[in-house]
Parts: structure tokens; sequence; C-alpha cells
């Protein structure tokens, strides 16, 4: 398993992955958003400057869970982070200025209000295309912890999905940012590996396309 030398996660942060790698979050959940690029930087040499106060996580919703595996809710809570229902009865926590909040897949193009997730005891935005985050994952070692993250081929493809429907041109621009921060590292073999995984409909393809003009991508390496 790789491990992580120089990554370095401000102490909420650090104490909130202690905390979800114990109970056995990562063991098929991860970390996803913005963060990711602190490992992408050690891993594949990836060059981006941080700036974000978001922690996210992509929730892995194999089956439905009839019984708790572990109280997330308590877990955040005590590590001094205060939980609050946002949009959509959303669950958030927020601990030092940074909020965190968890995202699970939303199959079909209906959207629907948060998703209570039984199996954590939390409650998730539901997005579409999250699995992609969920199915290509690897892990690495930070200090004596085990975490789980999108492969940079993954997370690419996502962002490339999500730009073009972000509602604020800063936003949009992070997304396409973080994108050609990590193009040197891509392979092709599994970029289409991503995209042959996925039923991608007619907009959706065309998002990509849109996106992959922006950063001077070519579409072909997606396998279109």
């Amino acid at each position: 398993m790789k491990v992580l030398r120089s990554v370095r996660f401000p102490l909420p942060i650090n104490s909130l992955l202690r905390g979800l790698s114990e109970v056995g979050f990562f063991d098929r959940s991860a970390l996803i958003g913005s963060w990711v690029m602190q490992i992408y930087q050690e891993l594949y040499g990836v060059h981006y400057s941080l700036r974000t106060l978001d922690v996210d996580f992509a929730v892995h919703l194999a089956h439905p869970q009839k019984r708790m595996r572990a109280d997330l809710e308590r877990v955040i809570t005590d590590l001094g982070f205060i939980d609050f229902v946002a949009a959509e009865g959303v669950q958030k926590f927020t601990a030092g200025g940074y909020e965190v909040e968890f995202m699970a897949h939303r199959p079909g193009g209906k959207e629907i209000g948060a998703l209570a997730i039984r199996e954590w005891n939390i409650k998730a935005m539901p997005l579409p295309f999250i699995r992609i985050l969920t199915d290509f994952t690897e892990t690495a070692m930070l200090e004596d912890i085990s975490i789980r993250f999108p492969i940079p081929e993954a997370f690419f493809v996502h962002k490339l999905i999500v730009a073009p429907k972000r509602l604020t041109v800063e936003k949009r621009g992070k997304d396409l940012e973080q994108c050609t921060a990590i193009i040197p590292g891509l392979k092709d073999e599994r970029l289409q590996q991503v995209t042959k995984s996925q039923p991608f409909g007619r907009e959706t393809r065309r998002r990509l396309s849109q996106s992959c003009k922006a950063i001077s991508f070519p579409l072909q390496r997606l396998g279109f």
C-alpha cells in the first residue's frame, strides 16, 4: 500500500480522517473534493494551490443497511464538530471554519432530498455520478491509518461532468483548474475504464465535451 509521507492535513481534518478510518468508513467509502489534491500532489506530482474549507466524502451504497455499522454523527461531534441541517435536510458538520458534507450516488435523473443512510447514521446529499468516485479508488496510509480516495482518472471525469452545472463562474473555474492540474498523470486506459463503466446520456456527453474543450483536452482520450 502507498504511504503518504509529506501530506499534512490541518488538525481538525486529520482528526476527522482518523475517526472515520477507525470505524471502517474507508473500507468502501472515500474522501473526495479538493483535499484529494493534497494526496495527488505527493503520489502523482500534481501542482495545485489548495484553497477550500469544504471537506467532502462519498458514501458507498452497496445495498440497504438494516443495522447501523457506526454512528458517524456521534463520532464526528465527539471530535468537536457541530452538526447542522442545511438545504434539503442534508446534514453537515463544522469546526475550525471547515465544513464537512457526505454525498451519495443518486440513480436516475430525478432530484430527491437528503438521503438517510442507516449504516452510518448520517443524512447525505444524493448526487448523480458519485459512484464514479467510489467504484474507482485506491488507498494509502497516512501515519497509521488507511484512507480511500478516487483514482485521478475518476476524479478527472467526475469534475468534467459537474463543472458545466456549477452555479458560479468561480466554482466552475476551480473544477476545471483541478482537471488541468492532474492531466500530466492521467492514463488513457484507466480513463476509458471509468467512462465505459457509465451509461452516459446525451446531456452528460455534451458536458464532457464542453469541459474538455475548455481545458484543451482531447475528447478522444475518454474513448468517445
